[in-house]
């Protein structure tokens, strides 16, 4: 029913702002605890740290009371895949809070693409810490952050996060949706036939809203070498481009990129999170 929901209403999602943005990011892109040596094991506890409490890492999605602690080594890093933050004028861009009073510490990088991480600043001393992306001349938007411990103080060792947000000012969002019918052979850029409804009705909608422009992004999962992957998902947006044409549509109206297994939206360690990381995102682009 969601499905059906957001095929039929794809042109209504392209030209209305969610009623549920968020500042908060919505996917741990990758996460390691040098202490438990695990990937998703982190201690931590709600308000008073317990080392104890096994903390869940979407706890740093939303406003709570609940934090994670991140050992020496120990990393997470988080991605926001409806949003973005930018540098904006005057103000401080990005919000991180450490919760304990141990004089804790943590590096904290940004990037755009999830390939080069740039540092950002250092966060901790059990206070919260605004960043400036001016302070660094980041021109780029925001879409992942990496947050490292640096050491190992405190009850709960490490440094306490308790969130990590875009401040008000400095999030943007993008129109972003996803049409989970649109299938490809396996390894291969050729549409199967059941993708076809559901891009019959999205071109119909773009024949009667002739103003609306589109980028087409493709995604991978992380299996394979990521040279190939890349590839496969720029083929797989040019084969959903071309047939969007073929139903009389003007090249000209789209765009498209892929961008490999370099921007999940789950978790690539379970064929699950592999069949969502696989996808076709349309952006409104004017």
């Amino acid at each position: 029913m969601i499905k059906s929901f957001l095929i039929l209403l794809l042109l209504h999602a392209f030209l209305l702002f969610s009623q549920n943005q968020s500042q908060y990011p919505d996917v741990i892109i990758d996460s390691y605890n040098s202490t438990t040596k695990t990937k998703d094991v982190f201690y931590g506890g709600s308000k008073v740290p317990s080392r104890k409490t096994v903390i869940a890492l979407d706890s740093l999605f939303y406003k709570n009371d609940c934090f994670i602690s991140l050992p020496q080594g120990s990393f997470v890093v988080v991605g926001f895949t409806n949003n973005y933050i930018i540098d904006a004028p005057n103000q401080n861009d990005i919000f991180i809070e450490e919760v304990g009073g141990a004089g804790e510490y943590a590096d904290v990088f940004v990037s755009s693409d999830n390939v080069q991480y740039t540092l950002l600043g250092i966060a901790g001393n059990g206070s919260v810490n605004e960043f400036d992306l001016a302070t660094i001349a980041y021109k780029k938007q925001v879409k992942f952050i990496k947050i490292i411990g640096k050491d190992n103080k405190g009850s709960s060792p490490g440094f306490d996060l308790g969130s990590v947000y875009g401040l008000p000012g400095a999030n943007k969002y993008e129109e972003v949706v996803i049409l989970e019918s649109v299938l490809f052979q396996t390894n291969k850029s050729v549409l199967l036939e059941q993708s076809f409804a559901s891009l019959d009705k999205l071109a119909l909608q773009l024949l009667t809203n002739k103003s609306i422009k589109i980028e087409i992004r493709g995604h991978t999962d992380n299996v394979g070498k990521e040279a190939k992957n890349k590839l496969l998902s720029e083929q797989r947006a040019k084969a959903v481009l071309n047939y969007l044409v073929s139903k009389g549509i003007d090249a000209n109206r789209f765009t498209y990129n892929g961008f490999g297994s370099l921007q999940p939206i789950a978790s690539n360690d379970t064929e699950e999170g592999r069949n969502k990381n696989r996808r076709v995102e349309f952006l409104k682009t004017e």
